[in-house]
């Protein structure tokens, strides 16, 4: 008994004490130690696989876009969901194939020579009555100058983060066969890794992820599908009013304001700017005429069809789509310029979801006071 006691005075006593909170303090600068060399680990490992995490990433967003399309096939036509995604997957790099062939051909040189003749260009609008008088407060054409330059020799790559998989042809092949056969695998796959994913879930979060998942893949392919088909007449408006005007290099242009209009908010203005600046070269009147079609088309652009054609798929606020578009700009390239607002409306989405229950409580409260 009083062996006992003084085994438990010792345990009591502060060097007992001590000793125990260094010992816990040792082990939690080793759990700690540990911990960061593991997120070390991690990050290095995906850093070293960048290229091909980039290429899951846009094979798996290319699933959410081409999704709803298949499932539409599913139902109108009858066939299995494999064929429908053989079919879709084909038609699409055949049709993408047979477009980039045709505008190759004829756009990469004179994109080439557009970015080369830019310093022309410029001067010559320099040289106009309306360029002197634009330019007299400083040299704003030099800095659009120098913007102009660094966007049409981003545009002339269109290649944005996916540049660092290869520039060899071969890497192109086997950048353009991975994400289709990614695609379609994924396309195929699709209701049965729902079914597995349902199977881990009890039926009121089966309910909640059926519904975030369903919404977010309706959204991204109403958002991307939308922005593409208006890319298009974005740039075919520029393209013809450029030719009509006689502005040098009207396919260039058009490619150009085609591609840049697929980034949110300012795309379209950043390719307006281009080609008035070509239009300057010419005269101030193809300037000023220009200046028109650009503000009129896109006032139709933000009224008309982007309600028609993307109708509310993306609820989010101008900061928001500005934030994301320079965001994602900044880590992907142009390919995160272009997809980052169906990203930040995908997260908004969850993020709603998460937090509905804790709102309708604050609601209730609210509505109780």
């Amino acid at each position: 008994m009083h062996t006992e006691q003084q085994v438990t005075a010792r345990e009591a006593s502060p060097e007992a004490g001590q000793a125990r909170r260094t010992e816990l303090e040792v082990s939690v600068s080793i759990r700690t130690i540990l911990l960061i060399a593991g997120v070390v680990a991690v990050a290095w490992a995906l850093a070293s696989i960048a290229s091909v995490l980039l290429v899951i990433f846009v094979s798996l967003f290319s699933v959410a876009v081409l999704s709803p399309v298949v499932s539409a096939m599913e139902r109108r036509l009858r066939w299995s969901r494999r064929l429908c995604a053989v079919v879709l997957v084909l038609a699409t790099v055949i049709v993408l194939g047979a477009v980039v062939l045709v505008v190759t051909q004829a756009a990469i040189g004179a994109v080439r020579d557009f970015g080369d003749d830019l310093p022309r260009i410029v001067e010559d609008a320099r040289r106009s009555n309306l360029g002197s008088f634009v330019n007299s407060g400083g040299d704003s054409l030099d800095t659009l100058a120098r913007h102009t330059s660094e966007i049409t020799s981003g545009v002339a790559k269109v290649s944005g983060g996916v540049a660092d998989v290869g520039v060899s042809a071969f890497g192109a092949v086997t950048l353009v066969l991975s994400v289709m056969f990614l695609t379609l695998f994924g396309l195929i796959d699709e209701t049965r890794l729902r079914g597995w994913v349902e199977g881990l879930l009890y039926r009121g979060d089966r309910e909640r992820f059926l519904q975030v998942a369903d919404r977010i893949v309706q959204t991204t392919s109403r958002y991307m599908l939308g922005n593409l088909a208006i890319s298009v007449v974005c740039g075919t408006v520029y393209g013809v009013t450029a030719l009509i005007l006689d502005v040098p290099y009207p396919l260039a242009l058009a490619v150009i304001a085609g591609i840049l209009d697929l980034i949110p908010s300012i795309g379209a203005t950043i390719a307006g700017i281009i080609v008035a600046l070509a239009a300057l070269s010419v005269s101030p009147t193809a300037f000023v005429v220009f200046l028109i079609v650009m503000v009129v088309y896109q006032q139709i652009e933000n009224y008309i069809l982007q309600p028609t054609i993307i109708g509310k798929a993306a609820r989010i606020s101008g900061f928001t789509v500005l934030a994301s578009v320079l965001a994602f700009g900044a880590l992907f390239g142009l390919i995160g310029a272009i997809i980052g607002v169906p990203i930040a409306a995908g997260i908004q989405i969850v993020v709603e979801e998460l937090t509905a229950a804790r709102r309708a409580r604050i609601a209730a409260v609210d509505a109780a006071m």
